[in-house]
């Protein structure tokens, strides 16, 4: 009964062989589960591909089931919350999947936007780093609106990259973690 639902699902949303041979392999709770997030979110494959990796990997790592892990505290929050829709149920559980996958890099990710924020750069500079830190570069953006306000501006930001901070950002975006609050 639950393979035939698999299929269907699978023949619905068009997956490959594959795909579905992976899913039909995992132990019925785990295949339960990924049939509820699935039709619940009618996710496509790709989607689900990156869930099954995602999960997969942390079953691996933390010695849990992919239903346990599905089932868990803060994916049962985002699912049984009635505000949301559909995306953003989508979009939050795969944050959350990528939060549990890849605590070190979303530590990082903090770290760097806790440092931006203390340098307090204000609206005119803003200053961004790409998800998942690819690239490990620090995009700065300036908003002015004549040549005076360009130079202030640059001005400031001369300051700040002589901060600190700025140092630290790019120590942590070259994967150098420094002081007690990074360890662990």
């Amino acid at each position: 009964m639950m393979d035939q639902a698999i299929h269907e699902y699978g023949r619905e949303k068009v997956f490959q062989k594959q795909t579905l041979d992976r899913w039909l392999k995992l132990p019925e709770p785990d295949r339960e589960a990924l049939l509820e997030l699935a039709r619940g979110l009618r996710i496509g494959e790709n989607h689900f591909r990156d869930f099954l990796d995602w999960l997969e990997e942390i079953s691996l790592r933390d010695g849990a089931s992919l239903s346990q892990i599905l089932k868990g505290k803060s994916i049962a929050l985002i699912w049984s919350d009635s505000r949301l829709g559909r995306n953003d149920k989508l979009k939050r559980i795969k944050e959350e999947l990528r939060r549990l996958r890849f605590p070190r890099l979303v530590r990082l990710e903090g770290e760097i936007q806790k440092k931006i924020r203390q340098m307090g750069s204000g609206p005119q500079i803003q200053m961004t780093v790409v998800p998942g830190l690819e690239g490990g570069a620090l995009t700065v953006q300036l908003r002015a609106t004549s040549h005076e306000e360009l130079q202030r501006l640059l001005a400031v930001l001369r300051q700040l990259s002589e901060r600190t901070e700025m140092k630290e950002i790019f120590d942590l975006l070259a994967g150098r973690e420094q002081g007690a609050e990074l360890s662990a």
